[in-house]
């Protein structure tokens, strides 16, 4: 799991589906106030799946660092407590993950058209060797007579 590791504080001013963190935890989770992070408890036991919340972010030079402050109601999500180390990473938009995606594919649809180009001319050279034996590769077609 990509991201940084905070340790939760419950927030002074209880603002469900709002954190608050050091002003330097931002440019280094690469997003910008008011944008969206998921906050991962971490389960101790690998059977466990790990708890998620999305909270937007704001930066608060009064937060220490190391430290994420969020709201009793998405501490209880998490099924976590005040003391306890969550993972934080920003959450990518879905119009990201579908551009990141499309441009993937049409790379790839590219490169198969490429290969079935080949595939078809290297047949056409093949069945045309067949058919006129003798021929050489770059030697013009016969016109219609005059």
């Amino acid at each position: 799991m990509e991201g940084i590791e905070l340790i939760i504080q419950t927030r002074a001013f209880p603002s469900h589906g709002r954190a608050r963190v050091h002003e330097s935890v931002l440019p280094f989770l690469g997003v910008k106030e008011g944008e969206a992070i998921e906050v991962y408890n971490i389960p101790l036991s690998e059977d466990e799946k790990p708890k998620q919340v999305i909270v937007s972010i704001y930066a608060d030079a009064m937060v220490e660092k190391g430290v994420i402050r969020i709201s009793p109601e998405d501490i209880a999500k998490l099924a976590a407590a005040e003391g306890d180390t969550v993972n934080v990473q920003r959450k990518v938009p879905i119009t990201e993950v579908i551009s990141k995606k499309v441009g993937r594919t049409g790379k790839a649809v590219q490169e198969g058209a490429g290969h079935v180009g080949e595939s078809i001319e290297k047949g056409a050279k093949e069945v045309s060797a067949k058919i006129m034996p003798g021929k050489e590769k770059d030697e013009p077609e016969p016109g219609p007579e005059e």
